[in-house]
């Protein structure tokens, strides 16, 4: 009787002990964001890769077809070195005359970006910004209509106007092959993606720091780079375009440190970014907060940032024993990687839609919560004002949701 009670009370325990694992794991998993769970890209447990090609003969087959009437082609681009030319995206190995090819370094050393039509002319965009800098990630996009290819760096539009143009009739997207046995890509790619439609310069710059779902309207194929091992780069679009590397293997799969995040949905308005690239100048700005460091960033370390489209006030969350008299409605979401300590800028009207007189800076807090659903608490005070610019000075920078709060009514 004795051993039979013991039999079975080690049974209920292992069968507790299992249910509230599975609790916990279920939990984790359906719990909404609105009551506290924060929910982020990676763990720092979790690797986010990247493809790098040797400059030689290194591709990816993806029997991707072609692309006539619109398109546009997105990818983020280390540069490993300067070469006769980095082939993006081609028909063949071999036989190419009539057809087209991205470039993200134009034929015979020219270095900035382009197209080719091959047996016509090598195309590319003549301004400094289109010359992609060496071991510095960068966002490359090409959109197509009625003849014209449009190319953007790092979201900013550099037109359609070409050296050595206008281009031949019938810019055709062919992405049979990405990368080329001859005069490949010599660097590393992430996030690489093929529309069916002309991005706009707003929805170009609004998720290039982005994830995307991978079911969204016009995507032909999506390339995360996410497999980390093996020769298949599996396609994480709606459709079935898995690549196969070649003259390629399991060690090209390399660490990524391209400025990705994953904000939540409800903060994805005018999605920017602070990394390498930025150097010691002011990030862009989403709807009033910018950023700026005072020393180039490492590669590792960087910070994506948007918001959740709101203006005005409100006096609801705000923390207490600290003699505020409200804080902008507009709340902002900040993903880091690394460690990054930056200077925040915020510019009370954008940010507020209101004009005010500013008081001292010191009237200004800088509030931090770690969820959604969480308490603000003040992380900082401001530092110096210019009009209605705030600036909070060298904040180490914290996963999670900020806003602008005021101890008087200047806000």
């Amino acid at each position: 009787m004795i051993r039979d009670f013991s039999s079975s009370l080690k049974e209920l325990t292992k069968l507790t002990i299992i249910f509230i694992f599975t609790l916990n794991q279920v939990f984790s998993q359906v719990m909404p964001t609105s009551i506290g769970v924060h929910n982020k890209k990676s763990s720092s447990q979790q690797v986010n890769y990247a493809l790098a090609f040797d400059g030689s003969n290194d591709y990816i087959s993806t029997n991707g077809g072609t692309i006539s009437t619109t398109w546009s082609v997105e990818v983020w681009f280390k540069k490993a070195q300067n070469k006769s030319g980095h082939n993006l995206t081609n028909n063949a190995n071999s036989g190419n005359s009539g057809t087209w090819s991205l470039r993200l370094g134009q034929w015979n050393n020219i270095n900035k970006v382009g197209i080719t039509k091959y047996g016509v002319k090598d195309y590319y965009i003549n301004d400094s910004k289109a010359n992609l800098d060496i071991g510095k990630w960068e966002h490359v996009a090409w959109t197509y209509q009625n003849n014209l290819v449009t190319v953007y760096i790092n979201g900013e539009n550099l037109g359609t106007s070409y050296s050595r143009g206008p281009l031949a009739n019938g810019a055709i997207l062919y992405w049979n092959i990405i990368g080329k046995s001859s005069h490949s890509l010599s660097g590393e790619i992430d996030e690489l993606r093929i529309w069916n439609d002309v991005r706009t310069e707003s929805e170009i710059n609004d998720n290039m720091f982005n994830e995307l779902d991978g079911n969204e309207a016009g995507l032909v194929a999506y390339y995360k780079m996410s497999n980390g091992s093996g020769t298949t780069v599996s396609d994480n679009s709606s459709n079935t375009y898995n690549g196969t590397m070649v003259n390629m293997s399991t060690d090209d799969w390399v660490t990524s440190h391209a400025p990705i995040g994953n904000l939540n949905s409800s903060y994805q308005t005018d999605v920017e970014g602070i990394w390498k690239k930025t150097g010691t100048e002011n990030s862009e700005d989403s709807n009033g907060l910018k950023m700026s460091v005072s020393s180039e960033l490492a590669e590792a370390n960087f910070s994506i940032f948007g918001n959740n489209n709101s203006s005005g006030t409100t006096t609801t969350n705000l923390p207490s024993g600290e003699n505020l008299q409200k804080r902008s409605s507009r709340e902002w979401q900040i993903e880091e990687k690394g460690t990054v300590s930056a200077d925040l800028i915020i510019d009370i009207s954008d940010a507020t839609g209101n004009s005010v007189s500013p008081a001292a800076a010191s009237n200004y807090k800088l509030l931090y919560k770690s969820c959604v659903g969480c308490d603000f608490t003040v992380k900082a005070s401001g530092s110096t004002s210019s009009n209605d610019i705030i600036t909070f000075s060298d904040i180490a920078l914290q996963d999670g949701f900020y806003s602008l709060a005021s101890t008087d009514t200047n806000l």
